[in-house]
This record gives C-alpha cells, sequence and structure tokens, in this order.
C-alpha cells in the first residue's frame, strides 16, 4: 500500500495576493515553491529576453572566453573532456561543435580539437591523472576543458599544470571538501566559491552551454559572421540533458527546457533526428519523450559499451551513417535494458535477505558498473528509500546510490569519506567507490546511520505527493488547457497528481494484452469521467461495479481516430 500525502492547502496571503489565477493552478504554483510575482510570470510564461542570464553572469567566464580564443589563435591543441553519461555527452557536443564552428571562422586548423570520453570501467569516473598524461602526450594539449566533471579532480588539475596545460572547467557537481576544490583551474560551476551566478542548478550541458555562448557572443564581437541568437540551434542537447540528469524544471531551467523543446522538435542534427526515429518518438516530442526513449539511448553506449558512440551519433552530419549508428545505439539501449532485468533480479534478492530497515544495499563481484544506478533507482522506485548498489571494477568496487524525500546522499557520504576511494554527485544521485568489501559494509553501516537519523528511526515507505482534492465536475476543457501552461514536466514539477473522493464503479473492462490494464467509467454526483489503470488489470477481481473507491490520477487527453477525450490516467486506488 502506498502512503497518500496530499499538499497542504494555499496560504490566505498567497491566495489574496494571486485571486485572479485559477485555484487549482495557484495549488500546484504553491506546491511547487512559485509564491512571489516574477517566479509565477517565468512559470506562466518563460521568455527568453527577460528569463535568460548572460553567460557573462559567470564570474570566471570572460577569463575562460580570453583562454580559449587564445588557444585558438596560438594553435594549441584543445581537448573537450566530457562525462560518459548522457549530460556529459550532450555537453561535450555542444562545446565541440562550437569550437568547430569558431575554428572555421577563424580559418584555423580543426585538427587540433578533440574530444575525449572516458570508458566507464578503463578510465573509471571524471579526469584522472592517467588520462592527463596520456592526452599531453599522445595530442599535444595545451587547453583542457572538463564537461560535467573535473570539480573533484584536483590530482588531474595538477598533473595538466605540471605538463603545462591550462584547465577550464565546466561543472555542477557538488563540490568536494574545501581542500580538494582545483582552485588551479578556471571553473565555470554554478556552486563554486564566491560565484554569484543566480541559477545553481544548471545541468552540465547547461554550464558549457553557457561557455559556448559566451564564445559566440565574443566570436560576433570580434566580427565572425553569425546571426543573433545563432547560440539557441544548441539548446536541443541542452533540453535533453536537463531532462535526463534530473534537474529542476523552474526558474532559468525552465527557460531553457521550454525554448530546447522547441528547437529539439526542428533539430538540424542528422544524429538526433534518425535516434528520433529509431526511438519511435512520435511529435510533439516533450519531456517524456526524452526521458523514456531519447535519454536511454544516449545513455546506454557509456553504461556498457562505450559513450564515444553517442557523441560520435550526435555529431554525424551523414544521413545514411547517421542511421546506422542510431540503430546499433537501439540496439545497445536494447541490451542494457536485458542486463539492467537481470541483474535488479539479483540485487532485489539479496536486498530482501538484508537486515538493513532504512535503506536499500547490494554488492557483488560480476555486475557491471554501468547499470548500477539504474538497478538502485528501481529500489528506490519498489522499496520508497534510498539505495545503493555496488560491484567489483578490477582491483575495487564502484557503484552509485540513489535518494528520495530529501535526504542528500552527497552529504551523508562525506561521514563515510575515510571508507571511500572517490564520491560525488548530487543529492538525489550519487556514484562512489571503495577498496575492499570491509570497506563497503563500512560504507553501509555509516550510511544506515545517517538515514535513521534523517528518518528519525521511521523507516521510509513508498509514498505517493498529491496536489490537491477535485471533485469530478472540476475536471473540463478549460482545466486541461490551464495545465498545459504546466509543462514541461520534470524534476521539482512532477506531473500533477490529483485525488478524488467517494466516486463509484459504473463500469470496467480490462484492456491491452492479455488483460494487464484495466478501463473504468467513474462517477461522482452524477459526474462521469472515463479513466485508464495501466498495470492495475488484477484489480478486476478485487472490484465490483456500483463499489465506491477512492482514485489518485493524473488529468490526461485521449485522441483516436480524430476524436479527443478527457481521460484520467489512474496513478493509485483505494476501497
Amino acid at each position: 500500500m502506498n502512503k497518500w500525502i496530499v499538499a497542504e492547502p494555499v496560504s490566505k496571503e498567497v491566495a489574496d495576493t494571486f485571486a485572479e489565477l485559477n485555484p487549482i493552478i495557484l495549488q500546484l504554483l504553491y506546491n511547487r515553491g512559485i509564491t512571489d510575482q516574477q517566479d509565477v510570470d517565468v512559470f506562466l510564461g518563460p521568455d527568453w529576453s527577460r528569463d535568460v542570464y548572460s553567460p557573462f553572469a559567470f564570474t570566471t567566464m570572460q577569463r575562460a572566453v580570453d583562454r580559449v580564443f587564445l588557444a585558438l589563435e596560438n594553435a594549441e591543441p584543445i581537448v573537450d573532456h566530457g562525462d560518459y553519461d548522457a549530460d556529459g555527452i550532450c555537453g561535450s557536443t555542444v562545446l565541440f561543435s562550437t569550437l568547430q564552428l569558431l575554428s572555421r571562422k577563424m580559418n584555423k586548423d580543426e585538427s587540433l580539437l578533440s574530444v575525449f570520453l572516458p570508458h566507464r570501467e578503463k578510465d573509471g569516473y571524471g579526469v584522472q591523472p592517467e588520462t592527463i598524461e596520456r592526452l599531453s602526450e599522445e595530442r599535444k594539449m595545451k587547453l583542457l576543458i572538463t564537461v560535467d566533471c573535473g570539480i573533484s579532480n584536483r590530482p588531474a588539475v595538477l598533473k595538466a599544470k605540471e605538463f603545462g596545460v591550462d584547465t577550464i572547467i565546466c561543472d555542477h557537481h557538488q563540490l568536494p571538501l574545501p581542500d580538494d576544490i582545483p582552485h588551479e583551474a578556471i571553473m565555470i560551476h554554478p556552486l563554486s566559491p564566491g560565484e554569484t551566478y543566480p541559477n545553481k542548478h544548471l545541468a552540465g550541458t547547461g554550464v558549457a552551454f553557457k561557455l559556448a555562448s559566451a564564445l559566440i557572443i565574443e566570436a560576433q564581437k570580434r566580427g565572425a559572421d553569425l546571426p543573433e541568437g545563432y547560440e539557441k540551434w544548441l539548446l536541443d542537447l541542452v533540453a535533453i540533458a536537463t531532462v535526463t540528469d534530473v534537474m529542476p524544471l523552474t526558474g532559468e531551467n525552465r527557460v531553457l527546457e521550454k525554448y530546447g523543446l522547441l528547437v529539439l522538435n526542428k533539430t538540424k542534427r542528422e544524429g538526433l533526428k534518425q535516434l528520433i526515429n529509431v526511438a519511435g518518438s512520435k511529435p510533439p516530442l516533450d519531456t517524456y519523450s526524452i526521458g523514456f526513449q531519447l535519454g536511454p539511448r544516449i545513455n546506454a553506449p557509456g553504461r556498457i559499451d562505450h559513450a564515444m558512440r553517442a557523441f560520435e551519433l550526435l555529431s554525424e552530419e551523414d544521413p545514411y551513417e547517421a542511421s546506422q549508428k542510431a540503430a546499433r545505439l537501439n540496439e545497445i539501449n536494447k541490451d542494457r535494458q536485458k542486463i539492467s532485468e537481470e541483474v535488479y533480479k539479483e540485487v532485489k534478492a539479496q536486498v530482501a535477505q538484508s537486515d538493513y530497515t532504512h535503506m536499500s544495499f547490494a554488492i557483488a563481484d560480476h555486475w557491471p558498473v554501468g547499470v548500477a544506478g539504474l538497478v538502485a533507482g528501481k529500489l528506490v522506485s519498489e522499496f520508497g528509500k534510498p539505495a545503493f548498489v555496488l560491484t567489483q571494477v578490477k582491483d575495487h568496487y564502484a557503484g552509485s546510490g540513489r535518494s528520495l524525500h530529501g535526504f542528500d546522499v552527497t552529504k551523508a557520504m562525506k561521514k563515510a569519506d575515510h571508507v571511500l576511494l572517490r564520491y560525488g554527485g548530487h543529492p538525489e544521485a550519487c556514484g562512489m567507490s571503495c577498496q575492499t568489501q570491509d570497506d563497503a559494509k563500512a560504507f553501509f553501516d555509516i550510511m544506515h546511520q545517517e538515514a535513521i537519523t534523517y528518518f528519525s528511526d521511521q523507516a521510509p515507505e513508498p509514498q505517493i505527493d498529491i496536489d490537491t482534492s477535485i471533485s469530478f465536475d472540476q475536471i473540463n476543457w478549460e482545466l486541461v488547457e490551464l495545465l498545459e501552461q504546466m509543462k514541461p514536466f520534470g524534476q521539482k514539477n512532477p506531473e500533477p497528481i490529483f485525488l478524488s473522493e467517494k466516486v463509484t464503479i459504473d463500469a470496467m473492462q480490462l484492456v491491452g494484452k492479455e488483460g494487464k490494464h484495466i478501463r473504468f467509467t467513474l462517477s461522482q454526483n452524477g459526474r462521469k469521467h472515463k479513466v485508464i489503470g495501466f498495470r492495475f488489470g488484477e484489480w478486476v477481481h478485487k472490484l465490483s461495479l456500483g463499489d465506491t473507491i477512492d482514485v489518485v490520477y493524473r488529468i490526461g487527453v485521449n485522441e483516436w481516430n480524430g476524436n479527443r477525450s478527457i481521460q484520467l490516467v489512474l496513478v493509485d486506488l483505494k476501497k
């Protein structure tokens, strides 16, 4: 049974301030912390010229731009070092394509530009000193620009300095301990000490986009033939990364996502067009298309193959080559799905035998480390508590964690610093490594105690956060149109969930293959609505016509044979 949590009603002060807004929409805004006029304006009417900050609002941006142009002018080899997930891949593509453009405009040698994406198992997470040595020797690197990594890799930055290499860090992950912050680099990071950039929640690709935008602006100042607003064509990848890296879709991020989706739906990238085709994504593409269709396919090579396959697809301009590479990514994603399912069965069995009450932990020596985060996420969804999955990689153990209910895993991991080799990430998603199984056990014990402290001894349980309770007669086309203004949905702006109590079952039937789904006609005070319950087929044996139930649902639109009708999508129900 899921615990239902209905949000607190709008305060009288806020209700009086925004009396002109529909009460349901106001409640949704209130639930998302949108309570002042400026935030409401940005949320309901995102405006590029008003709501997007200048890239030069980063205190270090001009230094970074000057260093890049110096490298281009002096023909210094530049390496764009990304990460192996969708955020790092998209960000590297954004930056690399911009550097290529500037090289062409300045009549410089494009062969001096290159990309390096690490192999998850062979190279490890982030920037490694060994990688710096290799890039310095093999590619004669003189400027290193990291994307979606670097902030926790001071040893690599120091190694670069030894080789006469300057470093620009474009990152957004949680900061390491003060002594481990790489002040030797030019850091473009929303959370870096002293940084005043207003948006603290940019994706790694968002940070790379800011650098790319600043470079384009500088190039225009220097006379480059680039139209005003050219950088907006980079927003398709910003939109993908912001969703896949689960960044909050509020404030500036909401504007970037809104405009990014517009660009994604008319993208000029041949590789992305082919990926959309093999993923079966139907226009208009939205955050669902990214989260469940495009994102997993971009992520898949970095999990079980090599992230460069995804980068090469996103950079491909030839239609035939792009179609071949997109098909290959699709096959890799199928393999990833199969592996993830097999690992999850083993992990779930191990968790079932565990004594840990406030967290889920699992460790083995044969699981692919690339699926650890996915499996941890499934544990969180099923058991409603934070989860960690570790596996052996060479001579140590590495893995991922996922959290919920505000429990900050990166903050908690600092308590386990002495048993970890490396760690980092975000409050709700992280990675870590340790030397031995004994270290892993010590890490689990520390994290479990942190969870017990955080959750006040009461173990977390699966819950559904409900925006508000409404009656069936409040559900109409006017409300559907107002809910459209709440899009795009994502982190910190989930698709609204509603509760209606004491509704009557007028009709129900099993639908879909093997009868896994159920379709209802429900009524309340004479008002009827169609409801579809995906994977609720088993309830047909527990319910009868005329039963009174409470339902939790999302409000959707069903389109069939040119007809549109309001359809409620069931989330949960109780007799």
